[in-house]
């Protein structure tokens, strides 16, 4: 779908929460002055933000009309699950407007009271993605509605990408992917390397001792950390018992002896330093290839610069693919041809075969098609990240509104602390245009079996072709990029599980040109906000929905990000 350019420049303002009060007036006009405009902006505004429109800071009369038709359209499918909702605005006062209340203008009342009376109604109203505009600051704020409570989980501030041998005390067992809040962190033995949200990076070789401050600042208690900010990470703070030590874009080493002598050591870039609570004006400048020890007085002396680099540290741990760890796994690794679903017993982590979805199971639209039978074919897709999948078997999935459903042999847990990844390769055969990708839609689903529609995890895409995280209640994050056509696709998704507090969850999907490291990305293409899950996710769901034949592959499940990326086992 293609806007004039100012169109496409505001509506992208929109949609990321930086508009103006000036810019929407003047896309409100160009609005009305182009009535071919709304039926495009609306399949836009339903697929990125759906029914955060309630909650959007503009009112063409047009434009909310066409977006409601349109998300009546592209998500009937979900209405038999909410029917019995009700969607409350009796509560909401026009005139407040606060962090904690989402305020629905007068404008949007008559629309309400309009569409209420309808199923449609009550299938846009309650699955609500709870877009809340603060008017004074033009920004928009996407925790959903529903989850409006204050959560008792503290920001993460940074996660563990990598360990290699780590001894970690008593109480504390971190693992890969772990989030960390602020707070000390003892490394005993081993190595672990940290990215904080800010852009930095960071190695610690224990024994040491930090502590998290903030995405942008530390303090080394004892022990060697090496930290790499690149461009817009700079501002890195490490602090140690004698000295301040801020990067200016750059890569340094600090090592920390338990009497507090520091050794600092440029590798690129350049540093500023100081003694403890000196004032700005003493601020020196240490650049690439120079190093400094400065005593417990704060005296800094002339060294050789010695440390290793970041990738050095990085070769040594020798990050390696860990599949070894996968809970489950699905390569469908058949022979050509028809096979029936009872025999599609190949994997690991499975407590039985695929089949069918159950008639207790079927949501809106009613249509099933599913055939009884896997069709597998060998060689169909273009993978170019080092997996067997894609060359052996794969499933073809037909066209029409096909729903496969596998019981896993363990669950997965989110009443309980932890991390969960999956990856899944996926190709699109095709990619209908126009109105005919109104129902082109493919998802892959967790699921209770016992608790079949009280909760559930959903990752997919819609007939926008954008990556996008469902969760139960209705709450769906989606991400504005567009999916490449017709070419072997590679969906990551991750899940942070907390026993008490906000659950986080991530996706991303990569196109066959994107390389993948030796850890999770710094930039996810969909990230939560304010959710809580609490389910035994025991099955997954695959539905693929509309005219377009798909092939899918490589289905993994498991703790880390090694245990589920097909990584090239070389370092930068």
């Amino acid at each position: 779908m293609m806007f004039p350019d100012r169109i496409e420049e505001l509506l992208n303002a929109i949609l990321d929460g930086e508009a103006s009060e000036q810019d929407i007036a003047e896309l409100q006009t160009l609005i009305s002055k182009d009535a071919s405009v709304a039926p495009m902006l609306a399949d836009r505004i339903a697929e990125h933000r759906l029914l955060g429109l309630i909650h959007q800071p503009f009112d063409n009369e047009l434009c909310v009309r066409t977006v409601m038709e349109s998300i009546a359209e592209a998500e009937a499918s979900t209405a038999e699950s909410i029917l019995n909702r009700a969607f409350d605005t009796s509560s909401v006062d026009d005139r407040t407007v606060s962090k904690n209340e989402a305020v629905v203008d007068t404008r949007f009342r008559t629309l309400i009271g309009w569409v209420a009376t309808s199923a449609v109604a009550i299938l846009v109203i309650a699955g609500v993605w709870g877009l809340v505009t603060d008017r004074g600051r033009g920004r928009i704020d996407p925790m959903p509605i529903a989850d409006r409570v204050a959560a008792k989980t503290i920001a993460p501030i940074a996660t563990l990408l990598l360990e290699e041998n780590c001894v970690w005390p008593d109480d504390r067992d971190f693992g890969e992917g772990d989030r960390l809040q602020p707070g000390s962190i003892e490394l005993k033995s081993g190595a672990a390397v940290l990215r904080f949200e800010g852009g930095a990076e960071l190695v610690m070789v224990g024994p040491a001792q930090i502590d998290l401050k903030s995405a942008a600042r530390i303090v080394v208690h004892y022990g060697d950390v090496v930290v790499r900010a690149d461009d817009g990470a700079e501002g890195f703070a490490v602090v140690t018992p004698t000295s301040e030590v801020i990067d200016l874009g750059t890569e340094f080493a600090v090592k920390v002896k338990r009497d507090g002598k520091t050794e600092v050591h440029v590798l690129d870039g350049e540093v500023s330093y100081r003694k403890i609570d000196a004032p700005e004006e003493l601020v020196k400048i240490l650049h690439a290839g120079e190093g400094i020890s400065i005593d417990e007085k704060g005296q800094p002396v002339s060294v050789p610069m010695s440390s290793p680099r970041f990738r050095d540290y990085v070769r040594r741990i020798n990050p390696r693919s860990r599949a070894d760890l996968l809970t489950a796994y699905e390569g469908f690794n058949y022979s050509p041809g028809v096979l029936a679903l009872d025999q599609s017993a190949v994997g690991i982590g499975w407590a039985g075969p695929w089949r069918k979805r159950l008639p207790s199971e079927r949501t809106l639209p009613s249509e099933d098609s599913s055939p009884g039978h896997f069709e597998i074919v060998h060689g169909q897709m273009n993978v170019t990240w080092p997996v067997p999948g894609g060359r052996m078997g794969m499933l073809k999935v037909p066209a029409g509104n096909v729903y496969y459903v596998r019981p896993l042999e363990h669950s997965i847990n989110l009443d309980r602390d932890g991390v969960t990844y999956f990856s899944l390769m996926v190709r699109e055969t095709s990619r209908p245009e126009g109105r005919k990708r109104a129902s082109e839609r493919l998802r892959l689903t967790f699921r209770e079996l016992d608790d079949y529609y009280t909760q559930y995890l959903s990752f997919g895409h819609g007939t926008g072709y954008q990556p996008y995280v469902r969760t139960g209640a209705d709450l769906l994050f989606a991400s504005p990029m567009v999916l490449p056509p017709e070419q072997t696709t590679l969906w990551i998704g991750k899940v942070v599980s907390r026993a008490d507090g906000e659950d986080e969850i991530f996706f991303r999907v990569y196109g066959e040109s994107d390389a993948l490291g030796y850890a999770e990305p710094a930039t996810w293409h969909v990230a939560s906000r304010g959710i809580r899950l609490s389910s035994h996710f025991d099955c997954v769901l695959l539905s693929s929905e509309g005219m377009t034949e798909r092939l899918i592959d490589e289905l993994r499940i498991g703790p880390t990000w090694r245990s589920v990326a097909p990584i090239t086992e070389t370092v930068e």
